[in-house]
């Protein structure tokens, strides 16, 4: 009879997780992966109620608590919870800022050595009694940003249950039983459909770009844009979105991918291009509730028809998200042996584009600000979209290699993307070519 994972206390590594082991095998003095989200809070709070709440969330989140052992003569890790790792809520009380901010900064610099060190840090700041800063860092070898906003919306749950004694819905899952949901997926008929998917749809496409792991210059700076869209644009986004029959999230990600096939690829855009996409990677029951690794990276190959109308080429773009996220639990680093991979060996995740749609958690009596202070490094050319459930408060970031795209001017870049945009989804231009709007 197979042990369970509950039975096992020492596991090994999950597929989302090696990539990571082996970047940090690469690069062990680099805090490459890290993950550091701070929330700010604004208004009458009850400090002992809001410490009282993150102490609790804490407790129930076991990543937090995962120890990394390298047994002797073996280059994998393997992985437990240690409830002795869990770490502590720090109270910190600063009268500046700018103090706090540099200490978080340094904070998410820091070298984390993932055999030695704690694997996460939470901080509850107070500037004064009616302004507080949550700080909460971790390596993403542990959890990715759905985990971390878990965290953040039960964080909220629980301050709102003790201002109101009432009580909270059930706590995290464990996550041992992450893992073993991980385990009944991989083999199930499911993952095996998934791989027969995966197999037919990489095979009748362009080879995707393989990185040698180790190679990577994590210490350069990469050329960074930013900007705030204002609300006329998510009205319009909003409009054409309804238009169209399709979600604005996967509107905004099939026409910021047909601009990047476009400006990328020069006289190959009218060919298939790959565009790697994000898969949240949450639809197991367990998963949908634990803090944990689980997000997937998986490939869209996008083609722009020279006469394609805007509507035209959306719809069949979002029909082929749809196709990809109900065969999106099987692991890119599982495709990528399938297709000969080896060791030192990945898919080079580039060009990726990114859109989270998410609410930020809503604190009982305060306004609460979210930001993502650190997400990990990317491959080439990022482009992220964050806004609210509705549409609106978008935000965007351009990320760009300067060893691959020196000549580029990411302000330009979001400047021509943001054009296009306005254009794509003007009443009018949903019966136009594609192209057409390119070309303008």
């Amino acid at each position: 009879m197979l042990e369970t994972v509950q039975s096992v206390r020492w596991l090994p590594l999950t597929p989302a997780q090696f990539d990571f082991w082996e970047e940090f095998s690469f690069h062990p003095h680099q805090p490459v992966s890290t993950v550091a989200h701070r929330i700010t809070l604004r208004g009458e709070l009850d400090e002992l109620g809001l410490l009282a709440a993150l102490e609790q969330v804490v407790a129930e989140t076991d990543v937090f608590t995962i120890q990394f052992q390298l047994p002797d003569n073996d280059e994998l890790p393997l992985q437990r919870c240690n409830p002795q790792l869990r770490p502590q809520v720090r109270l910190l009380e600063l009268q500046q800022t700018d103090v706090a901010e540099s200490m978080m900064q340094a904070d998410i610099e820091r070298q984390l050595n993932l055999l030695s060190q704690p694997l996460a840090v939470v901080w509850l700041i107070r500037f004064s009694p009616t302004h507080y800063t949550v700080y909460i860092r971790a390596h993403h070898i542990i959890i990715d940003g759905f985990g971390m906003a878990l965290i953040e919306h039960r964080l909220a749950e629980l301050y709102r249950a003790r201002l109101q004694k009432s009580t909270a819905s059930q706590p995290f899952h464990a996550f041992y039983d992450f893992l073993a949901e991980e385990q009944r997926y991989a083999s199930s008929e499911k993952s095996r459909q998934d791989a027969e998917y995966w197999r037919r749809y990489v095979t009748n496409a362009p080879s995707l770009p393989v990185l040698q792991k180790g190679g990577e210059d994590y210490g350069a700076e990469c050329l960074h844009s930013e900007a705030v869209l204002p609300e006329r644009f998510s009205q319009q986004l909003s409009t054409f979105s309804e238009r169209c029959g399709t979600g604005w999230p996967d509107l905004l990600l099939a026409l910021s991918a047909a601009w990047l096939t476009f400006r990328l690829y020069g006289e190959n855009k009218a060919e298939v291009q790959p565009i790697w996409v994000p898969v949240m990677n949450r639809r197991g029951m367990v998963a949908a509730s634990v803090p944990a690794l689980a997000v997937n990276i998986l490939p869209l190959f996008v083609q722009v028809e020279p006469l394609e109308r805007v509507v035209d080429y959306v719809k069949r773009t979002a029909k082929s998200l749809r196709d990809l996220r109900a065969h999106g639990r099987y692991r890119i680093e599982t495709l990528a042996a399938d297709q000969g991979l080896g060791k030192g060996t990945r898919y080079f995740f580039s060009p990726l584009i990114n859109v989270l749609p998410f609410d930020p958690p809503l604190f009982a009596g305060c306004e609460a600000e979210r930001e993502v202070m650190a997400s990990g490094p990317g491959d080439g050319f990022n482009i992220t979209w964050r806004g609210r459930t509705d549409a609106s408060e978008l935000h965007i970031d351009i990320d760009a290699d300067p060893a691959m795209y020196a000549s580029l001017n990411v302000e330009e870049m979001f400047t021509h993307l943001r054009s296009f945009l306005s254009r794509a989804m003007m009443p009018e231009a949903g019966q136009q070519p594609v192209y057409q709007l390119l070309n303008q």
